[in-house]
Order: C-alpha cells, then sequence, then structure tokens
C-alpha cells in the first residue's frame, strides 16, 4: 500500500485522533470496513472524534474538500453508513463512548454514539440502578446504531426507534442540531418527550445518511416483580400459524407485551448443532408485571398453546441446560450477552413485515424458501412479532474475498425483494451491504421521490 492517498494527500485537522492513509491504524480500519454493493469508496484517511465538536470539524472539512464519509459506530459494523462515494474518510466513532447522563426515577439514558449494549448494560451494573437493557443478540453492537438502523430487542422496550427520545446531530454542513425539547435551551423534558413542537425530526437519522448522531436519548425499563419466560416447539409450519393466531390478541392487548421470538431450526443449528434434532420452529416469549396476573395470563397461554397438536410448551424446567434457551432468557430479562451469539463470518440481512397472523407468516416463509432453496442456502431465518407487525430477518452468509460470493449476496437479495413483494411484503430494514442499493428496491414510489428530495436539500 502506498503511503499516498489517492488524488493526493489530506489533512483532517483539530478533528480528533487522525491518521493518514496508509498507517497501521488507517489500515486496520480499511480491512474491517464493511462490504456496500454498488459502491466503490476510495478510503483517504482515517478519524477518530472524541466530542461532538471534534465531529463536527471532521465532518466540514470532508465536505469542503468534497469527500464521503463512511461512518462507524464502534467495533460492529451494524449502523454503519457511506455518505457520498469515490474518496472517502472513514469516521469513527468508537471514541465518543461515554454515557452522559442516566436517570433511574424516569428511566432513560443519554449516551454517545460508540456505547454498545455491553457497555450501557456495565455502567447500571456499577451504579446499581433498577434498570434493564433489551440488547439484541450481540451486545457489542452500538445502542445508537441499533435505533438508527431499525434495530430490536426482546423486553417490552424492543423496538430501538420507538423508545429513542431526541438526540444532538452533525449535518453534512458541519452544523449542529438538536432535537425534541432539546432544541430548546435549558428545557428539562429532552429525554422524557419524543416530538416537540412541529415535524419529527429525528426520522431524519433511520436508516440514513443526512445526520450523524453525536448523543441520543434512550428509554429504559425499570425491573419488574415478575418475569416468566417460556418457550414453545412448533412442529410444522401448520402449528406456527395456529401459534401466531393466538398471540396476536396477546399482543394487540399487550398482555404478552415483549418481543416474541420464532427461529427456524436451520438458524438455531448454526448457533447450537444439536437444535438440527428439534422443531421446525421454537417460539420464545415472556411475562412482566404483577406476579398474581403474570401467573393468570401464563395459564391462559398454556391452555390456547395445549389446543394445538403440535406445538409443546416448555420452561426452566426442560430447558435449563439449552444454550438457546439460556441465550433468550436472558435477553427477554433484560440481560446482554457476554459475546455475539453468531460467529458464521460475513453475514448481510433483509428484514421484510407482514401482519402477526397465520397466513402473514406462511407467505413470508414460503417467499423466502424459495429463494434459499433456488441457491441451496439453508432456511436460515427468524420471525419477529413486535406491537402490530410481523418481521422476518432473511441471514445470507458470504465471503467478500470472493467476487462470484459477492455477486451471489446481491442476486439473492433482489431475488428476495421481488418474491416478497409479490406476496405483498416489503422490505423493512437491511444490513450495511444492501444499503446502497436498497432505495432502487422501492423503484418508482411516491416516498422514493420524496426520499431523492430530501436528500438533494442536506447535499
Amino acid at each position: 500500500m502506498s503511503n499516498s492517498a489517492p488524488g493526493g494527500s489530506i489533512a483532517i485537522t483539530q478533528a480528533g485522533e487522525y491518521h493518514p492513509y496508509g498507517s497501521a491504524p488507517f489500515q486496520a480500519a480499511v480491512a474491517r470496513a464493511p462490504l456496500i454493493i454498488g459502491a466503490q469508496p476510495e478510503y483517504v484517511a482515517l478519524v477518530r472524534p472524541g466530542s461532538a465538536e471534534e465531529l463536527a470539524r471532521a465532518v466540514k472539512q470532508a465536505r469542503e474538500q468534497k469527500l464521503g464519509i463512511l461512518r462507524l459506530y464502534n467495533e460492529s459494523n451494524v449502523g454503519a453508513r457511506l455518505r457520498g462515494d469515490g474518496r472517502t474518510l472513514i469516521v469513527d466513532l468508537s471514541r465518543m463512548n461515554r454515557v452522559l447522563e442516566i436517570n433511574a426515577d424516569h428511566g432513560y439514558a443519554r449516551v454517545e454514539p460508540g456505547v454498545s449494549f455491553a457497555g450501557l448494560a456495565r455502567h447500571i451494573a456499577e451504579q446499581k440502578l433498577p434498570l434493564l437493557v433489551d440488547s439484541g443478540r450481540d451486545s457489542a453492537v452500538s445502542v445508537t446504531a441499533s435505533v438508527f438502523d431499525k434495530g430490536f430487542g426482546y423486553t417490552p422496550y424492543c423496538e430501538h426507534t420507538l423508545v429513542q427520545c431526541g438526540g444532538e446531530y452533525v449535518l453534512p454542513d458541519g452544523d449542529r442540531l438538536r432535537t425534541g425539547m432539546g432544541a430548546m435551551a435549558d428545557n428539562r423534558t429532552w429525554q422524557l418527550y419524543k416530538y416537540a413542537l412541529g415535524p419529527f425530526s429525528d426520522g431524519l437519522a433511520v436508516q440514513s445518511d443526512l445526520m450523524v448522531p453525536t448523543q441520543m436519548g434512550i428509554w429504559l425499563m425499570g425491573t419488574v416483580p415478575a418475569f416468566r419466560p417460556f418457550a414453545i416447539d412448533l412442529e410444522d409450519d401448520a402449528a406456527l400459524a395456529a401459534a401466531l393466531e393466538l398471540i396476536r390478541p396477546l399482543k394487540i392487548t399487550n398482555a404478552l407485551p415483549g418481543a416474541v421470538a420464532i427461529t427456524h431450526r436451520d438458524f438455531d443449528a448454526s448457533r447450537a448443532p444439536e437444535a438440527r434434532r428439534g422443531a421446525k420452529w421454537r417460539l420464545y416469549g415472556a411475562l412482566y408485571g404483577i406476579p398474581a396476573v403474570v401467573e393468570m395470563t401464563m395459564q391462559a397461554i398454556a391452555s390456547g398453546f395445549g389446543g394445538i397438536k403440535a406445538a409443546r410448551l416448555f420452561g426452566d424446567e426442560q430447558l435449563g441446560n439449552d444454550p438457546l434457551w439460556r441465550e433468550h432468557k436472558a435477553l427477554m430479562a433484560g440481560q446482554v450477552l457476554p459475546q455475539p451469539a453468531r460467529v458464521r463470518g460475513d453475514e448481510a440481512s433483509l428484514t421484510f413485515v407482514g401482519a402477526i397472523e397465520g397466513e402473514a407468516a406462511h407467505t413470508l416463509a414460503d417467499a423466502a424458501g424459495r429463494v434459499l432453496s433456488a441457491r441451496r442456502i439453508p432456511m436460515l431465518v427468524d420471525f419477529t412479532a413486535l406491537g402490530r407487525s410481523l418481521m422476518l430477518t432473511v441471514h445470507l452468509p458470504y465471503d467478500r474475498r470472493r467476487a462470484d460470493s459477492v455477486q451471489a449476496l446481491e442476486a439473492s437479495g433482489r431475488a428476495l425483494v421481488t418474491e416478497m413483494a409479490e406476496a405483498g411484503h416489503g422490505l423493512a430494514s437491511e444490513s450495511v451491504e444492501f444499503s446502497r442499493i436498497a432505495p432502487s428496491m422501492l423503484g418508482n414510489s411516491g416516498l422514493a421521490t420524496l426520499q431523492g428530495k430530501i436528500a438533494a436539500a442536506f447535499a
């Protein structure tokens, strides 16, 4: 590697740690930079700001030098975003990793973008606060990145974008903006009310390269008197459909407030080989609240699932040593896992949305199955039932070192979007690999036009 950046040397000053082209930190950052299909960035330098002021200077100077920006939150590539293309500055936010405020009385935290779920959980434990952390399977993911990547966990605070409240951002020209009630000087409700006066501006940061967060508020769940996790093995697709018909009224009435996870046998076996001998689907859920109410609801769930011939209800007594049960139980209890639960190398994903109903589950799984089986890919899928929606995430392993594998990844992604659209299910979110080409999958819709106009206004 030459020590001279493509297109000539650059300098980003007073913007934190600066590592020029060819330096060891720069090479390490390039090595872990995500694959982004449809983009050809030429990385020219690395900057690691330690404050909002340093981040703003880096963004401003990158624009002045007509550089693209690859944003990385921390060691995880979840939430990574590329603005522009060609000569590109890598902006690594991992040094901005402070928990700025945490309030147990009102149940919120304010964090910098490099704070991971593990880091937030560690801070809460050190302070001995009665608060839970809603993490996904990988606790190394940035809390902020998950919010703006439409991530979700498994407690009643599972929809991370929904429980975000107020933030500060750097715009493409380097200006800083506070949203929500924090837009008003000395306001005391910044992390208590999401919307403030006028349009909801934080939405412009969701799955977007328009605003780089410097800090963000997140609501946290308090501990509850009773927690009752359960798992249900579903032997076939008919049992899956019947299970969702039982789950829907429980979700609508909020009797089952947390996310309900339903994993396919292939997905489970990729993390725990012994799952290969299990049922086709496994459902995980939990109840929270007053002990008597939790017990009554649990009896109703047991009675309902008892009427499904191919369903079996389990708890700690039967599954205590099952590694996947321990994993999901911890996540539903508001704990973080000590290490990523899946280690499969490079993996992209697409998440599609349907209704919480048996028919939707059938069409989502069937469409995914057609694409995956045609490409000899295992059924690496999992459902998540949130408030009113059933999300299906399709996981796509690949090898970035092989051009044919990357081409196959793109073809699989496009085929999945086409199949799902024909079945009436749209794309809700995508991993960074598909972030550049996902907007083109919207076609010539009015939404695509609006998003284009917004992007042009920020240019």
